[in-house]
């Protein structure tokens, strides 16, 4: 994460880019976000203009959307804004499990040790590490009761949600009781988009990062730091 963003920033600084905007756009999302009813956090960190722009779209979204903005998982601002430092698993704890069990034993290892470390805290399980299907064959009913929900990071979230909706009503689990992440690339468009189409049969929240944090007229850096 830190890499990412200090790589970011230094290649606006290096390129001369200066953020348009910045203030008058968190404003607008916040405030269609609100009024789409949408809890949502800022995930923005690794891939950020720099670490001013994002100090203020905290501050920002903090201001305009009262209970629907959930927190940061940037532990420094959220301190700083006093707001929840939140956010779920990463890939890289899959890859670390399948490296060293073996890749047919990852989802089941890594789940495992993630209730351990944590003893039922960040609920949110991950499962694209070695695609959706192959968690849920290792999802069994004891780990879907144990985790709050699960997020969705590529593919077809539409597709995705309904399958989750299956998989919890065949394991005779309330989908309602569950919370589905969603944090693949996300604007307004896709966040009414799958809004509209979860229609609350389950809990709905969007983990939402380059759309707030490097919105400023420049073209983002599509990179990333696997393990």
């Amino acid at each position: 994460v830190l890499l990412m963003s200090i790589i970011s920033e230094l290649y606006f600084q290096m390129t001369g880019a200066q953020p348009l905007n910045v203030e008058e756009k968190a404003k607008e999302k916040a405030i269609a976000l609100t009024n789409l009813k949408a809890d949502y956090s800022e995930f923005g960190t690794r891939r950020r203009f720099s670490f001013d722009v994002q100090d203020k779209v905290v501050g920002i979204l903090k201001e305009n959307s009262g209970e629907y903005f959930k927190g940061t998982s940037n532990l420094y601002l959220a301190m700083k804004h006093n707001t929840i430092p939140i956010g779920t698993m990463p890939h890289e704890w899959f890859m670390y499990h399948g490296a060293i069990f073996g890749y047919r034993s990852a989802n089941i290892k890594g789940l495992e040790a993630w209730v351990d470390v944590y003893d039922g805290s960040l609920g949110i399980a991950l499962t694209d590490t070695y695609t959706t299907d192959s968690f849920f064959d290792s999802f069994s009913l004891k780990k879907a009761k144990l985790f709050d929900g699960v997020r969705h990071d590529s593919g077809d979230p539409l597709i995705f949600s309904d399958k989750v909706f299956n998989f919890y009503q065949e394991n005779r689990i309330d989908p309602a009781s569950k919370t589905l992440v969603f944090s693949d690339s996300l604007n307004l468009e896709t966040v009414k988009r799958i809004k509209d189409h979860v229609g609350g049969k389950m809990h709905d929240t969007y983990g939402i990062g380059t759309y707030f944090s490097n919105d400023v007229g420049v073209k983002p850096l599509n990179i990333v730091i696997k393990l």
